[in-house]
């Protein structure tokens, strides 16, 4: 009698324990499911090239760099359409803007461009316009970060991506 006793008491505490573990093994799984919906999300969106997550136990917290407030809303208000999103910290910084001579932007803008097959620029008044086509999603997230860095007052972004 004993011995069945104690069996049913592994039994259940066998039991309890797998549920346990299946819980927490859920949530590891879903915050994967979350980083990967963002990154996806991220690079079909070149304003938020600059923008980086962390997901844990479905809390998201954002950081990185936008242009303006409207890029860090809409950041914050695309995490929150992510399946299983419990909580967003938004600790995205909005970057500090020195317009250049477009004289010198323009060279940089040139030389940048010159290494993206099919990319035309142009820059007035401290304004980066880019024209023609690109490779990929990604190739267009690289590039705007590229031009991004020379700091220019706007990118004008006009560019096709390529079907392949």
């Amino acid at each position: 009698m004993m011995k069945a006793l104690t069996g049913r008491w592994v039994y259940a505490l066998f039991i309890m324990m797998t549920m346990v573990l299946s819980v927490s093994c859920k949530n590891k799984n879903r915050d994967g499911d979350i980083q990967t919906a963002f990154n996806s999300k991220t690079q079909n969106d070149p304003a938020l090239a600059g923008v980086s997550a962390m997901v844990n136990d479905g809390a998201v917290t954002l950081t990185g760099s936008c242009a303006d407030e409207t890029c860090r809303t809409n950041a914050e208000k695309t995490v929150k359409e992510i399946d299983g999103v419990k909580k967003v910290v938004n600790n995205i910084q909005i970057a500090q803007v020195q317009v250049t001579d477009d004289a010198p932007l323009r060279s940089s803008a040139e030389q940048t461009a010159d290494r993206y097959s099919g990319v035309n620029v142009d820059v007035n008044e401290g304004i980066i316009t880019l024209r023609g086509t690109i490779e990929s999603p990604e190739k267009l997230q690289q590039l705007m970060m590229d031009m991004n860095a020379l700091r220019p007052k706007r990118i004008d972004n006009q560019l096709v991506i390529k079907n392949k």
